[in-house]
C-alpha cells in the first residue's frame, strides 16, 4: 500500500493551548454539565432560609484546571458544613464562568463556611485571577427556591 504525502490541516480559527477556541465548538467539546443539587437536608416548604446566588468569572481560560481542582476541595467541606441545606455548582467554560447557588439556615452558617479553610485560603489566593465577581443574598421560603438554572442564575447575571 502506497501512502501520499501528508499535508498538514491549517485552521484559521483562534487556538489556545492547542484547543479550537471558537465559542461554539468549546461549548460543545468540553462542555461540563451542571452538577446536580446536593441535599444535606430536605427543602422545608415553609420554612424562610437564606440564598445565596454567585457568579465568578475567570480572567483567563488557563485558571480553569486549578478552579476546578479547587471546587472539589470546597465540595468537600460543604460536605460537612453544618447550617448547609442544599447547593448546586454550574460553569460554562467557553465563557470562563462559573455559578454557584446555595440555601442556608441562616447567616451565620454561611459565614462560618466562608471563613474557614479550605474556603478561606481558596479565595484569597483566586482573587487575583478572577473577574468582577457577583454576589447576592436572599431570603426565600422553601416553596419560592427554584430548581432550574435559569431562574437560579437572574439574580446574578
Amino acid at each position: 500500500m502506497k501512502f501520499g504525502r501528508v499535508r498538514p490541516i491549517v485552521d484559521s480559527r483562534p487556538t489556545f493551548c492547542g484547543m479550537i477556541m471558537c465559542s461554539d465548538y468549546f461549548e460543545r467539546r468540553i462542555a461540563m454539565p451542571a452538577l446536580p443539587w446536593r441535599h444535606r437536608h430536605a427543602i422545608d416548604p415553609d420554612h424562610d432560609y437564606l440564598v445565596m446566588a454567585s457568579r465568578l468569572p475567570l480572567k483567563a481560560h488557563r485558571f480553569i484546571p486549578g478552579f476546578l481542582v479547587d471546587t472539589l476541595r470546597i465540595r468537600r467541606q460543604l460536605a460537612r458544613t453544618e447550617g448547609l441545606v442544599a447547593y448546586a455548582f454550574n460553569a460554562q467554560l467557553a465563557d470562563k464562568t462559573f455559578w454557584t447557588y446555595s440555601v442556608w439556615i441562616d447567616q451565620e452558617s454561611l459565614d462560618a463556611f466562608a471563613g474557614a479553610d479550605p474556603h478561606r485560603r481558596i479565595i484569597q489566593r483566586l482573587r487575583s485571577r478572577m473577574g468582577e465577581s457577583r454576589f447576592e443574598f436572599m431570603r426565600m421560603q422553601g416553596s419560592e427556591i427554584p430548581s432550574d438554572w435559569s431562574a437560579m442564575q437572574d439574580p446574578v447575571r
